[in-house]
């Protein structure tokens, strides 16, 4: 088999998966006669293009079944069960539901995610009947955010919604088999590690429970490049499989078997070992994946055959591939396949084997190396300190900390106190290597953020790469170094002076504006704060700028204290320090800020900003205290007024009067029927309003008077509920650019 026929059918499964909406089944049918056509014509690879194309096309076309617009919001009755453990939020428990059955014969996705607010934990394979509300798969849409869209597309999650409180929710019937053991090992595990900070990790480690461990620790994990340490995935489950391997073929060797029973037996002892292992994580993707690549390797090895390991690498990413269809859209699967890639040709067809420790290192130096590109491409940053991290806790985690939690599993089987004893010993060595990882990310800056990169940036830094390593001698080595600049110095686009750009960010129901200038940016507002683990700062405003190629964030305004606009700031503080202006300075005693006052001005970069609102004597409710901001270029002007309603607005008629006048309006407070009187619309005449909101929020916002207003007043509206992030640009022109409009693909949720 040709070491190119894996990379053949994944560029045809691509070029379906990077469309922008669905096909015909006409189309697959199409692929399929093409793929036959070039088999028997002995065009293999372009056979095996089509075939990409069409397995996938045909298995996204029959899974992926999302909710139905008509059923959005609706009371519906399901019977199911719970998948995987739930997760502890605030106020209940979210967790994924598999639908066995609807009632009443409505047809619904078969698996969604539900959350329970103030209801009962459920468990791993528990049947239930509930009482739910669904909505249809959907998540915030940011220029450098987390496509959440396409995280549910990947996982075939076609709803989200809550269980009803008051409805008919009930258990039908307990688990059994592998989830209940799954389930009762992680309560095991939650009393004996009760007080231990590594009980988070050491469940990660052993069941695949991520969701355990704090934010703190995760901001260790990445600045020291090991979050990948924390998912079950090829390099633990080799690893168990390389240990059972090596200890079982000892034995047997040691006994005098038979040297072809004791290959057999080991293999087979390795092989139901790590898919032990991967059914203690559930089966989860990556451990399916590694599972396949395991199996093919272990054949090879008991039919004493010898293939190229390029054409064993490609028969798995042609067997992974085919197993899960989707398994691309996961930065995981790339990493994983580069990383062994870099590794056979690190250590294949060299004419000398250096000293293992040397191989080592330079094995660590080529993954830095050679995964960095794909770094930047999926998550824009690379951790610096990764090598020497990934030298230390990989083998320690590997070879000491995931066995003993491991064999804590079988050892509490038969006696809980021999399982607490081996559990507690790998949180104490985890405890170790922890110390370790923390005195790392505090080395500085250990991670170098960088924008985001175009496809081609990130091949040509590939082959870069691969030049760079070639053995000695090689001629032309150097031009490895020109093929890295595109990606080591990006071109990041700025206004011109006299020019912003402004930004409405979709963060729910809430409010975040980001103004850009040539050399400066403003946040106004940071939106909500969801939970202890997400947060519109840190998670939303963050990974824009990171986007956009800033490195400093000159200056926050807090309109005022509600949760909706301020929720975001500590997070976004803790990153970024600026300096911060906000009607409310008392409530946030932690952070150093400035009241704003109207009649403050400054200039940046040709560009003018004047806070008109509040007056130092202004009392009333907190959003009729809100900063109320105007920006003045050459191009237009912006005014952002906050949450303001009809009192401050009248207030702010009298004491400006036409000077209210903008180009581009956020609306005061959502779109809210308290506010957009028609005598402020009047006076300020926008071309253009955008309201920031959730999508279906419970507020009813923006309110259907306020629309036709807008409306009536001749304003184009848009919404970041239904656009996405909004960029208004103000250049000769006036352009405007919705998010959902020109990023769409597949998965993404189209009003």
């Amino acid at each position: 088999m040709s070491a190119l026929v894996g990379p053949a059918f994944l560029m045809g499964a691509l070029s379906f998966l990077t469309l922008p909406t669905f096909i015909h089944w006409a189309w697959a049918l199409v692929s399929a006669l093409l793929a036959c056509l070039f088999f028997f014509c002995r065009r293999s690879l372009l056979g095996w293009m089509a075939f990409g194309f069409c397995w996938t096309s045909v298995y996204v076309l029959l899974a992926w079944h999302p909710l139905d617009s008509s059923l959005q919001g609706k009371t519906l009755e399901v019977e199911g069960t719970v998948e995987d453990f739930a997760v502890r939020m605030r106020g209940g428990w979210r967790f994924e539901f598999l639908v066995r059955k609807e009632i009443h014969g409505r047809q619904l996705p078969s698996r969604i995610r539900l959350s329970w607010y103030g209801g009962d934990r459920v468990s791993i394979g528990q049947r239930w009947h509930f009482t739910v509300r669904l909505k249809q798969p959907r998540g915030f849409r940011n220029p450098g955010g987390f496509d959440y869209e396409r995280w549910l597309f990947a996982r075939r999650i076609g709803a989200l919604g809550y269980v009803v409180r008051d409805g008919r929710n009930e258990p039908l019937a307990e688990g059994e088999g592998l989830p209940a053991i799954r389930q009762r090992l992680a309560d095991a595990m939650d009393s004996q590690l009760d007080h231990e900070s590594m009980r988070g990790v050491v469940k990660a480690l052993t069941l695949g429970v991520r969701d355990e461990i704090d934010a703190g620790q995760w901001q260790v994990l990445r600045a020291t490049g090991t979050a990948h340490l924390m998912a079950i995935s090829g390099l633990h489950v080799g690893l168990v499989a390389g240990i059972l391997l090596v200890f079982s073929r000892g034995i047997g060797l040691h006994l005098g078997m038979e040297r072809l029973y004791v290959h057999h037996g080991a293999a087979l002892i390795s092989l139901l070992g790590a898919s032990v292992y991967a059914g203690l994580a559930g089966f989860s993707l990556p451990t399916q994946r590694a599972l396949i690549m395991l199996s093919l390797g272990l054949g090879a090895w008991l039919w004493q055959s010898t293939p190229s390991p390029w054409r064993s690498l490609s028969l798995a990413l042609l067997g992974v591939h085919f197993w899960d269809p989707l398994a691309p859209l996961g930065a995981g699967f790339w990493l994983s396949f580069l990383a062994v890639a870099w590794i056979f040709f690190q250590i294949t067809g060299r004419l000398r084997s250096p000293p293992p420790w040397q191989s080592a290192i330079m094995i660590q130096a080529v993954l830095l190396l050679g995964l960095s590109p794909l770094t930047a491409f999926f998550f824009s940053q690379v951790g610096w300190s990764s090598p020497l991290a990934n030298a230390v806790a990989v083998p320690v985690v590997g070879l000491l900390v995931v066995p003993l939690a491991l064999a804590g599993c079988v050892a509490w089987w038969f006696e809980p106190s021999w399982g607490g004893t081996l559990w507690h010993l790998a949180s104490w060595l985890m405890s170790w290597v922890w110390r370790g990882l923390e005195w790392l990310s505090g080395l500085g800056e250990g991670i170098w953020h960088q924008p985001p990169q175009s496809a081609a940036v990130v091949v040509l830094a590939l082959l870069g790469v691969l030049l760079l390593i070639m053995p000695r001698g090689l001629p032309g080595r150097w031009l490895g170094g020109i093929l890295l600049i595109p990606l080591l110095l990006p071109s990041v686009k700025r206004p011109s002076p006299g020019e912003a750009w402004v930004s409405v960010l979709d963060v729910g129901q809430g409010l975040a504006v980001v103004v850009e200038t040539a050399k400066h940016v403003l946040v106004y507002d940071t939106g909500p704060r969801y939970s202890d683990r997400f947060d519109a700062g840190s998670d939303i405003i963050t990974p824009f700028l990171r986007h956009r190629g800033w490195i400093h964030l000159d200056r926050v305004i807090v309109s005022h204290a509600d949760r909706d606009h301020s929720g975001g700031l500590s997070g976004l503080y803790g990153l970024w320090a600026p300096e911060l202006w906000t009607s409310a300075p008392g409530a946030f005693p932690r952070i150093p800020g400035h009241p704003c006052t109207a009649g403050q001005r400054w200039v940046w970069d040709d560009v003018a900003f004047q806070v008109l609102w509040p007056l130092a004597e202004t009392q009333g409710m907190e959003n009729d205290r809100s900063c109320v901001v105007t920006i003045h270029t050459r191009y237009g002007t912006v005014l952002l007024p906050g949450d303001i309603e009809e009192k401050a607005e009248s207030l702010l008629i009298e004491k400006y009067g036409d000077a209210l006048r903008a180009d581009v309006l956020t609306a005061p407070h959502h779109g809210s029927s308290t506010s957009s009187s028609w005598a402020f619309l009047q006076a300020v005449k926008p071309r253009l309003v955008l309201i920031s909101s959730g999508y279906h929020n419970r507020f009813g916002f923006p309110s259907d008077r306020n629309l036709a207003r807008y409306q009536a007043i001749g304003a184009q509206v848009s919404n970041t509920a239904v656009a996405g992030a909004i960029e208004i640009r103000l250049v000769p022109g006036l352009e405007v650019r919705e998010y959902r409009t020109f990023e769409q693909h597949l998965w993404s949720w189209k009003p």
